[in-house]
């Protein structure tokens, strides 16, 4: 016999969550954690103070969500762009060009937030420090994975130390994430970058 569902009490949320977090993700994104402000937050999410405590209970609990979303999403989004077709070669660069895509659009002069998350919060928070060191390691072992495939089938040759490697790409990957966040640098300087990435595994 199956259990029952119980029934729900109280009234249901007036927000669908998941929109209200890539609100908070925008806000984040632009203002900074320390900066913004719970009214920031509840005016860029579109929601009361009943609301947003009721659901979140404080700036550090919606962040924490937040930032889990958003880290989630873009190691969706690279795995989906590691598994195009072709060499492991092709993608590894692939890879790397979604990096100057993301840093050269309009997009990336709001920035990433792991990247602003490292700088603003991680010395002073062991918990987002995890999250941080997570999203990383994670983008660390997809690129030794992709070194790998490209070593076996013969588009690059065998490295000398594949996770420094590995680590090295992620750096500029992450550099790229930073420097993009000037309107000054388009996308042919960016391009320009991933061609000499590319040179490190030649």
């Amino acid at each position: 016999m199956h259990p029952q569902t119980a029934p729900s009490r109280g009234r249901p949320r007036e927000f669908e969550l998941e929109h209200a977090l890539r609100l908070a993700i925008e806000v984040f994104r632009q203002r900074g954690y320390t900066a913004t402000s719970i009214v920031d937050l509840m005016e860029g999410m579109q929601l009361s103070r009943g609301s947003f405590y009721k659901a979140f209970h404080d700036k550090k609990t919606l962040f924490a969500a937040a930032y889990d979303l958003y880290a989630a999403e873009g190691k969706e989004r690279l795995r989906a762009t590691a598994r195009t077709g072709g060499t492991g070669r092709e993608r590894i660069k692939a890879v790397l060009e979604l990096y100057a895509e993301l840093s050269a659009s309009p997009d990336g002069q709001r920035g990433c937030l792991v990247v602003a998350t490292a700088i603003e919060l991680s010395l002073h928070d062991p918990d987002i420090a995890r999250r941080v060191t997570a999203s990383w390691k994670s983008t660390e072992t997809l690129l030794g994975e992709l070194l790998r495939q490209a070593e076996e089938d013969g588009s690059i040759g065998m490295l000398e130390d594949r996770q420094a490697t590995a680590r090295s790409l992620l750096c500029l990957m992450q550099g790229m994430r930073l420097v993009g966040k000037s309107a000054a640098h388009g996308k042919a300087g960016f391009v320009a970058v991933v061609g000499q990435a590319m040179k490190i595994i030649d």
